[in-house]
């Protein structure tokens, strides 16, 4: 086994091990140890196999992107004795990174199956380190963004769906080169409001703005996600997330933190304007308006945990969460009275009682 390896995690992967990055190859401030046994090594929790590989030997998703020029280095992650995971890595000549591919256990299974805990995809990047493609498969088909620079900076994102363009994010930068704000623009098959229809075989596409129902893509370098916790949207945001949009302008503070979100239809009018307001790396408030109405939503932490949510509309309280150990108790206000009280565990309805 000379030419083979392998490393023992030493810790507990924890929600590191479910985020996208987990497979990067400078990861930083793991602890490994190396172990001359396969045998051994498979008997722990997590263990790590690396090896060189032979164009033989690629998946056929990534059979496209190799050059005879590049060296191939394998990674399979194992949980139990059970493989989980493959990294693959695509180096050329001068030890660069060209391509970086997460894929699920079986390679052969992506397209065929949505039971993907972490969603296959491909990195590709040029001979100077800069990312310049990406493609992630997803159920609804294959989203891939392209990036351009100009002198080093990022200026431009283009997202597809398989070959269908959906949205392209502009970047805009201080002349200290610090990125100032972000112009996202829908094509007309991406600004639709409701899902398209789908298949019995492809399940219907999601709503290509920033709140994806579905595992969403990594559009550029901005989230195609809200910033704050999709599970404590209000029904007003939801309905302002839905409306069909045909460009979006973002502004950022000094750390990239967006702190504002405008939202326009087809003939420039504004259809919401969205403010956030930050708390170290938590949003502490977001102040919203759409046509005439307008509100906040407050939010209180404990730690680094959120404990309560309040929202308001017009100025009147509408609805309040607390969270309390592994509940979330919601209650529903009408003149200033509460009316409805639900307690949620794991995002279920336990009970609910109405207040007279």
């Amino acid at each position: 086994m000379t030419r083979y390896k392998f490393l023992l995690f030493l810790f507990f992967l924890s929600s590191a091990l479910q985020a996208q990055d987990w497979y990067r190859s400078n990861h930083t401030g793991m602890a490994l140890e190396k172990l001359s046994s396969r045998m051994v090594a498979l008997h722990y929790e997590w263990a790590l196999y690396t090896e060189k590989a032979g164009s033989n030997m690629l998946p056929a998703i990534l059979r496209s992107y190799f050059r005879t020029s590049y060296t191939i280095e394998r990674r399979l992650l194992y949980e139990r004795g059970k493989l989980k995971r493959q990294q693959w890595l695509f180096r050329d000549g001068g030890g660069t990174t060209r391509l970086n591919a997460s894929l699920p256990a079986d390679p052969d299974s992506i397209g065929k199956t949505t039971n993907v805990e972490i969603p296959p995809f491909v990195e590709i990047f040029s001979s100077d380190y800069s990312l310049t493609e990406t493609h992630q498969h997803l159920a609804s088909g294959v989203f891939i963004t392209r990036y351009s620079y100009n002198m080093g900076l990022l200026i431009k994102a283009e997202t597809f769906l398989d070959d269908t363009p959906l949205w392209t994010d502009s970047y805009r930068y201080t002349r200290r080169t610090l990125l100032r704000g972000v112009e996202r623009t829908y094509s007309r098959a991406g600004s639709y409001a409701e899902p398209m229809q789908g298949t019995s075989s492809r399940p219907p596409v999601a709503p290509a703005s920033l709140d994806l129902r579905e595992a969403p893509p990594v559009a550029g370098f901005v989230s195609p996600v809200v910033p704050y916790d999709n599970s404590i949207m209000t029904d007003v945001l939801r309905s302002i997330y839905t409306v069909k949009t045909a460009r979006v302008i973002y502004d950022t503070d000094n750390q990239g933190r967006v702190i504002t979100e405008t939202r326009f239809d087809e003939e420039g009018g504004i259809l919401a304007e969205i403010n956030n307001e930050w708390t170290n790396d938590r949003i502490t408030m977001i102040r919203w308006k759409a046509g005439s109405d307008q509100g906040r939503i407050v939010f209180r932490y404990s730690g680094k945990d959120r404990i309560s949510e309040e929202d308001y509309r017009n100025g009147v309280l509408e609805r309040r969460v607390i969270v309390q150990e592994d509940e979330e108790i919601e209650e529903i206000f009408m003149n200033n009275k509460i009316v409805l009280r639900a307690v949620w565990k794991d995002g279920r309805k336990q009970s609910e009682e109405r207040i007279r």
